[in-house]
């Protein structure tokens, strides 16, 4: 989840690549003190570099007030049933940041032990409603793991909230061991290829083959096409041949702070 639930990723300094320690405590300061920081990350069109969206990713604050990766957290959030407080502390943070992007579709990480809980949706939309923005403007990007189980509360939490009208992301694509059947069983609106799959694609005839084929399939069935990691030219020149409809990732944009993302879309 900027987690894969609330955001994992990199900032100007890289500091926060290293996981800070969970503990408990740190994690109830998170939620309930403001230990949660989002940073976000300029997601761009791939024919253009226009940016076009951005995902936040969360910084947790360890105990010397440094900011770090809330990896470790979200693993000990998900152990003690405290992911959804997790989840909407940063949704709330996000959206108060977003009301100043001027439109951008923004992605924030859930995870997918949240969509067990048929009332998260409606939580979810609370949370972002003080900001005055619609749930339109928000994608929900949900792990692909091997261990994720998506049974029917699951079909019945995402049917909710596509309802409330948020986009929903099958993210790490590739990674998994079931992503077909999933896009195939679930109303996702989008798939976020792993950066790990692109780089086998590039080295091997049969993945690429394979992600050629994904990328055919989630086109023809109407889904949005974004490719995560990108970190070098050929990378890029890569997925513009593939032609996925947008890429985020260091060769183009940094996760920044607020303010910065703020003055980088002026200046866009």
């Amino acid at each position: 989840m900027i987690p894969n639930v609330p955001g994992i990723g990199g900032t100007a300094d890289d500091t926060a690549r290293r996981p800070a320690p969970a503990s408990s405590s740190l994690l109830e300061a998170a939620i309930e003190r403001g230990g949660l920081h989002p940073f976000f990350q300029a997601k761009v069109a791939i024919g253009t570099r226009a940016i076009v969206g951005v995902e936040a990713l969360a910084r947790i604050a360890s105990a010397n007030q440094s900011l770090a990766s809330p990896a470790g957290y979200i693993e000990l959030a998900e152990r003690t049933q405290r992911i959804d407080a997790l989840t909407l502390v940063m949704a709330r943070a996000v959206a108060t940041h977003a009301v100043a992007f001027n439109g951008l579709s923004c992605a924030i990480n859930i995870s997918p032990l949240s969509l067990e809980r048929l009332e998260f949706a409606g939580e979810l939309a609370a949370a972002i409603a003080p900001s005055g923005l619609p749930c339109s403007q928000f994608v929900l990007e949900i792990t692909d793991t091997r261990n994720a189980d998506y049974g029917l509360k699951a079909f019945e939490t995402m049917t909710a909230l596509r309802a409330l009208g948020f986009g929903l992301s099958l993210d790490d694509f590739g990674a998994g061991a079931s992503n077909i059947d999933r896009l195939r069983n679930y109303p996702f609106t989008e798939v976020k290829i792993d950066p790990a799959f692109i780089r086998l694609a590039m080295d091997e005839a049969f993945a690429k083959a394979a992600l050629v084929s994904c990328v055919r399939l989630a086109r023809d069935h109407g889904l949005k096409v974004v490719a995560e990691g990108i970190e070098t030219a050929q990378m890029w020149d890569f997925m513009t041949w593939l032609r996925v409809d947008e890429a985020q990732g260091y060769l183009l944009h940094r996760p920044m702070q607020p303010q910065d993302f703020r003055e980088l879309i002026k200046k866009s």
